[in-house]
């Protein structure tokens, strides 16, 4: 059995005004050296690893040089190379549980140092600690700046926020593009609806286009407060707007006006969806240039929109080229989106209405 005050290891970190970011962490040396949490480290083999003669320098080596490969800091995802400035030695272990008394000789709670240059501009440090200390409670600090009380769980990494987030053309780009692919499944359900629907690949772009100018007026609104908060019913919305768009698709007969109005209708009420999904950045896109936030997001969208379209593009032309008749496949994928689209917005209903 484990021993009954077996304690979590804790961190304290400091980032200084020099970006050396000094770390110590407190943690039960002895079920460490076993390669066991502490609370599951048994007696009977902490104090074979404390009486037996030789076991105590032994496993000391080897957890020394696991303590360091496995304790790992990054900065913005890059990996930091570790300072150790101090570690328990076998001394120290012995000294502190003689200290404590035959009764309650564990656990044996000492210190371990090291120290990190943080790169100047880092946004995010990512803290990975080795998975036999169990749960690690941290208290980071950066100055009087920013301080974070964090659990971080055995073998798990945690992300510790350090400074502003640096904005740029291309963070908006690879934001827009992700809210598609891979994140957006019924955006590109969407565009295959509209791509199905057009008379040729030039006009399934041009609908994109379209598509993308009708969101970004809407996203727009959003952003500059010009249109309240919006509210989860946009969901269900968007997938009606799925499942009409494949409608359209199946029959095949739309004007070249409808061919135009849909997607720009469509698109305004997707900005609202694009709006809701990143209502939690748009307080810090404020922070940035508007421009920067709609050219940037909007273009991400579009390249995403154009890459599923070229994609789908490639994939009817091997399909026409079985033995399915083109029309009959076409209509047989239009009915499918709008299956999928009507039944996803009564799921989304139910789920507002039932409070889920």
């Amino acid at each position: 059995m484990a021993h009954p005050e077996w304690k979590e290891a804790s961190c304290v970190g400091v980032i200084d005004e020099h970006n050396v970011f000094t770390l110590t962490l407190k943690f039960d040396v002895p079920s460490y050296l076993l390669g066991k949490t502490p609370k599951e480290a048994p007696i009977a083999e902490l104090d074979e690893l404390m009486l037996v003669p030789g076991k105590l320098p032994q496993q000391h080596v080897l957890k020394l040089q696991s303590f360091l490969a496995q304790t790992q800091i990054s900065a913005d995802g890059t990996a930091l190379p570790l300072t150790l400035i101090a570690f328990p030695t076998v001394a120290e272990i012995k000294a502190q549980s003689a200290k404590q008394g035959e009764a309650d000789r564990y656990p044996v709670l000492l210190n371990a140092k090291f120290q990190v240059e943080i790169p100047a501009g880092t946004e995010k440090i990512t803290l990975r600690f080795p998975p036999e200390l169990g749960a690690v409670f941290a208290n980071l600090r950066r100055g009087m700046e920013f301080q974070t009380v964090m659990a971080i769980g055995a073998g798990e990494s945690s992300e510790f926020v350090i400074g502003e987030p640096h904005f740029s053309l291309g963070n908006f780009l690879k934001e827009g593009f992700n809210h598609v692919i891979p994140e957006g499944w019924d955006h590109c359900l969407f565009m295959m609806a509209m791509f199905l629907g057009a008379a040729s690949l030039g006009q399934a772009l041009t609908r994109s286009l379209i598509f993308t100018v009708g969101h970004s007026i809407t996203l727009s609104l959003v952003a500059l407060g010009a249109v309240g908060h919006v509210t989860g019913w946009i969901e269900p919305i968007i997938a009606f707007t799925i499942g009409v768009g494949a409608v359209l698709a199946y029959q095949g007969n739309a004007s070249e006006r409808s061919m135009l109005l849909v997607p720009a209708t469509f698109g305004l009420v997707h900005g609202l969806g694009f709006a809701a999904a990143v209502t939690d950045k748009l307080s810090s896109w404020q922070n940035a240039s508007l421009v920067q936030v709609l050219i940037g997001f909007n273009l991400g969208v579009e390249l995403a929109q154009v890459s599923v379209i070229l994609a789908l593009a490639l994939i009817v032309r091997v399909i026409w080229r079985t033995s399915t008749p083109p029309l009959r496949a076409r209509q047989m994928l239009c009915f499918g989106i709008a299956a999928v689209g009507f039944s996803v917005m009564l799921s989304r209903i139910w789920e507002l209405i039932s409070g889920r």
